[in-house]
């Protein structure tokens, strides 16, 4: 654990532009207008999305709404711009006190607590914001779910789809 956030700290930190092979198949991938909010990522979310959207496809798994989810499941983040200090007390308080973590995320973004807001209600605006963008409505489900916990009995369709996601998001 510790090593893996030290990477993803180093991640943050050393963060360069997409090459442009990963650019020409997250293009490929996204409408214009999905290309639009993508590129308001970060560099290093920019990394990050594109990392969970490769891992699915080498995995096998290309369903247009699922890649289009890891592309974008994280945009809701880009509403409210944190330092790499508010990522990592995020991290921290994460690990620490997961349930005080959640309270704190709900309410407005002010303050202190603004850091636990965005944690919490990223998938939400990240919905939002895909809707705006005219995004599918299964890859808009995804990303207001990615965060869910999915009942263990639960084969459905999305729920696979989820599973998929919240996999590959984890191990990036």
């Amino acid at each position: 654990m510790v090593r893996y956030r030290l990477w993803q700290f180093w991640q943050i930190v050393t963060a360069v532009p997409l090459e442009p092979s990963a650019r020409a198949e997250v293009a490929a991938i996204l409408s214009p207008s999905e290309l639009s909010l993508f590129e308001r990522f970060a560099l290093n979310d920019q990394w990050h999305s594109y990392r969970v959207m490769k891992m699915l496809r080498e995995a096998g798994h290309n369903q247009p709404a699922l890649l289009v989810a890891a592309l974008l499941h994280d945009i809701g983040k880009t509403k409210l711009t944190l330092s790499i200090w508010e990522r990592s007390l995020i991290v921290l308080a994460s690990i620490l006190l997961p349930r005080q973590t959640a309270v704190w995320g709900q309410g407005d973004a002010v303050g202190w607590k603004r850091p636990f807001v965005v944690k919490m209600q990223h998938p939400a605006w990240s919905a939002e914001m895909a809707t705006a963008a005219g995004s599918d409505a299964q890859a808009i489900e995804l990303m207001q779910r990615h965060q869910d916990p999915i009942a263990p009995d639960d084969q459905s369709e999305e729920a696979q789809l989820l599973r998929l996601l919240q996999w590959a998001d984890d191990q990036n």
